[in-house]
């Protein structure tokens, strides 16, 4: 009898092994439906049960709205919504952000749906998720941006040929060992024609590149992990090949950041008569109400 009790144990820890492990791939590579529906089934919550967890902790979810995070339906995007998602994570018992960095950028919304593409601040979504995807790992949620620097340099041609990025990251925990670096150029650019540099205490990794859009994804290597608290400089740029005329400079960032300056430098042939900030959310974003000065008549910049 005990040969058949202990026949009887490995069986029933073998499914819940299968189960955790296929939790932990989700979690590297998404989508956020599958990962979050996976998390759930591994921790043997009902969806009410999940729900009851959530207003003990004074959250108030619908059964329909987690029935259709997990299904694809919907997702979370509203801060409301992601206070739940960070108590979900830690109620199934998930490393932190690691739901959360599946969702990637917001999708955009209101006027933004139908606005032409490339023109929009925020990329779609779907398009940055198939391309992140492949190259994504977990040490890239425990990193946060300091400090960076964008330098955009616009040719007589009046397109952007390169973007030198420098940034400062923090380590939120040990073990950060490398950062993903994202270039979404101008509609009708060939992603093949985006080509990541490392130039600066980092050395390339993986690239992955969208088939169909102009979005190229660089795995930047550091030479030793981090600890917890610690920072990290590094220098990389992108470079243009076969560019198309630009219009803008736009950046995005999964997280919140401590500081951000951008410039642009443009050929004498290529100087504009004016240029405007963007704000994102901004009911009048697209109207210029910022105006920005042009210095020495060559170069401009923003810093937030």
């Amino acid at each position: 009898m005990s040969g058949h009790g202990q026949s009887d144990g490995t069986a029933s820890s073998r499914p819940c092994e299968d189960s955790r492990a296929e939790v932990e791939a989700l979690l590297r590579s998404g989508p956020f439906h599958e990962a979050l529906r996976a998390a759930i089934a591994h921790s043997g919550l009902t969806l009410e049960a999940l729900r009851g967890e959530l207003a003990a902790r004074g959250i108030r979810l619908s059964l329909a709205t987690l029935s259709y995070w997990q299904h694809g339906r919907s997702r979370p995007e509203r801060t409301g919504s992601m206070l739940a998602l960070r108590a979900i994570e830690n109620i199934l018992r998930l490393p932190a952000h690691s739901l959360r960095a599946l969702l990637g950028p917001p999708r955009p919304r209101g006027r933004w749906l139908n606005h032409e593409p490339g023109r929009g601040i925020d990329d779609p979504a779907g398009q940055l998720a198939e391309v992140i995807g492949p190259v994504l790992g977990p040490s890239d949620r425990d990193l946060r941006v300091f400090s960076q620097e964008d330098i955009a340099s616009v040719g007589p041609d009046r397109a952007i040929h390169l973007v030198r990025t420098r940034t400062v990251l923090r380590a939120l925990a040990d073990g950060p060992d490398r950062h993903l670096a994202v270039y979404r150029g101008e509609p009708g650019t060939d992603s093949g024609a985006l080509v990541p540099v490392a130039t600066e205490n980092c050395r390339l990794g993986r690239t992955s590149r969208h088939p169909a859009a102009p979005i190229v994804v660089a795995e930047l290597l550091f030479d030793r992990r981090m600890r917890a608290g610690e920072t990290h400089l590094l220098e990389y740029e992108f470079r243009v090949e076969r560019p198309v005329r630009s219009v803008d400079h736009r950046r995005t960032f999964r997280y919140p950041a401590g500081s951000y300056v951008a410039s642009v430098r443009f050929s004498e042939s290529a100087v504009p008569v004016r240029c405007r900030r963007l704000r994102q959310g901004a009911p009048a974003a697209g109207r210029g109400t910022d105006e920005l000065t042009l210095v020495g008549g060559r170069s401009v910049h923003l810093a937030v």
